[in-house]
C-alpha cells in the first residue's frame, strides 16, 4: 500500500469512528464495519487510483487497444504492429491485447472510446480519420468532440485513392464522369462514402455507394467478385499493405488521389484538389481532406490521468523509433512518419477553425446521407 493509500485508509477510518460514536446503539462490530466499508470505497476511488505511479498501474496489466475495421484492415495491420512493440516501452511492461470493434465507419468504437470506455489508461485507440469531421459535420450520430480524446500521436499521414477493377472498364478519372461507378462503403460517415458523394457535387462524377459492408475484407470481396466495380476513399498504404498482390498484378486502376497532397507513388494520379472548380470547392476540400494528415492516430478516452498520458506518448514515441518495430513494419510495407500528440492537436484545432462556409459546403452536401 502505498503512504497516500495508508493516509487515506486512517481517514476513512477516523470519519466511520465519528460516524459510530454519534450512533451508539450501533455497537462497535457495526463500526467497525462501516470502518472498513468506508476504507475499502475510499481505496476504490479514482483518486486513490490515480495515486498509484504509471508502472505501479501498468504492470501486471492487460491494455485493450480498440481497432475501429475488421482483421487483415490496414488499421487492423498498423494497430497489432503497434500493439506488439509499445508495452516494452509503458512503465510497468503491460500487455497490449488488441480488439477490432466494428460499426459505422468507426464510429461505434469512437462513441465507446469517449463515452463508455474505462478512463483510467486501461483503453487506448486506433482512431478512424473520417470521425474526426463528423460532428461539425452534423452527424448526430457521433456522440464526441474529438478535441478531447486524450492524444497520444498518429503514426503516419495517408493519401486515400479511388481505385477501380482492372476489368471495370474504368481507365482515367475522366470515366467517372461519363457512367455509374458503383463502391463499397462500410458505413455512412466512412471516407468511402463521404468522398464519392461529394465528388458527385463537387466533380460531376457519377459514383453510386453501397453501404452495408462489414470491413475492407467483405468490399474486396466484392470487387473482385465483380459485384462493385472498385473503392473510393481507400487507404493507399492499406492496399499496398494488405493487397499488394493486386498492384503487382495491375488489378486495380487509380483513378484519383485524395489527400493535401500527392503520394510519391502516384505522380501521374490527379490530385482532387487541383481538379476543384472553384476556390470555395477547393476550400471546402482542403476542409474534407484535413484528417488526412493524422490518418492513423492513437488516442484514449477522455480525462485519462495526465501522468499515465504522459507516460503513453512517450512510450508511442520511443516505438516509433523501436528498430524491432520498424524492422517489423518495414516487412509489413506499413509507412512510419509519425507525429506527436502536440501536432495531432494543433490539425485538429485547425480543422475545428476552418471556415464556416467551408464547412457548411461540405455539410449541405451530405446532409442526403445522414438521414
Amino acid at each position: 500500500m502505498t503512504r497516500s493509500s495508508e493516509t487515506s485508509m486512517m481517514r476513512a477510518v477516523m470519519m466511520a469512528r465519528r460516524i459510530a460514536r454519534k450512533r451508539p446503539q450501533s455497537g462497535s462490530v457495526m463500526a467497525a464495519a462501516l470502518a472498513l466499508s468506508v476504507a475499502a470505497s475510499v481505496l476504490a476511488s479514482p483518486i486513490a487510483a490515480q495515486a498509484q505511479s504509471p508502472e505501479q498501474f501498468y504492470k501486471g496489466k492487460n491494455v485493450t487497444m480498440l481497432i475501429p475495421f475488421d482483421v487483415g484492415s490496414g488499421y487492423d495491420t498498423y494497430g497489432r504492429a503497434v500493439a506488439r512493440h509499445i508495452g516494452k516501452h509503458i512503465p510497468g511492461n503491460p500487455t497490449i491485447v488488441p480488439s477490432n470493434m466494428l460499426g459505422g465507419g468507426g464510429l461505434v468504437m469512437a462513441n465507446h472510446l469517449y463515452n463508455v470506455a474505462p478512463k483510467d489508461g486501461s483503453t487506448i485507440a486506433l482512431m478512424s480519420r473520417s470521425n474526426n469531421a463528423e460532428p461539425l459535420l452534423g452527424n448526430t450520430a457521433a456522440r464526441f468532440d474529438p478535441r478531447n480524446f486524450s492524444w497520444i500521436g498518429n503514426i503516419s499521414d495517408e493519401v486515400s485513392i479511388c481505385g477501380a477493377w482492372h476489368t471495370s472498364g474504368f481507365k482515367t478519372w475522366e470515366d467517372l464522369k461519363n457512367k455509374e461507378f458503383i463502391a463499397t462503403s462500410s458505413g455512412a460517415s466512412a471516407d468511402n462514402n463521404v468522398y464519392p458523394l461529394l465528388f458527385n457535387a463537387f466533380l460531376g462524377t457519377k459514383f453510386k455507394v453501397v453501404i452495408g459492408y462489414k470491413g475492407g475484407a467483405s468490399m474486396n470481396k466484392a470487387i473482385e467478385s465483380g459485384e462493385a466495380n472498385g473503392r473510393c476513399g481507400w487507404s493507399w498504404t492499406s492496399i499496398k499493405t494488405t493487397q499488394s498482390d493486386w498492384l503487382t498484378d495491375k488489378k486495380i486502376v487509380v483513378l484519383l488521389q485524395a489527400a493535401l497532397k500527392k503520394s510519391a507513388d502516384l505522380p501521374n494520379v490527379p490530385l482532387v484538389l487541383d481538379l476543384a472548380k472553384t476556390p470555395a470547392d477547393r476550400q471546402a476540400l482542403e476542409f474534407l481532406f484535413s484528417p488526412q494528415a493524422i490518418a492513423w492516430a492513437m488516442a484514449g478516452p477522455p480525462t485519462m490521468p495526465a501522468d499515465r498520458l504522459g507516460a503513453m506518448r512517450k512510450a508511442f514515441l520511443d516505438t516509433m523509433k523501436d528498430a524491432s518495430f520498424l524492422e517489423d513494419a518495414k516487412r509489413l510495407k506499413l509507412e512510419i512518419d509519425p507525429m506527436p500528440a502536440e501536432a495531432v492537436i494543433a490539425v485538429l484545432n485547425k480543422m475545428y477553425a476552418a471556415p464556416p462556409e467551408a464547412i457548411a459546403k461540405v455539410r449541405n452536401i451530405m446532409k442526403p446521407a445522414k438521414k
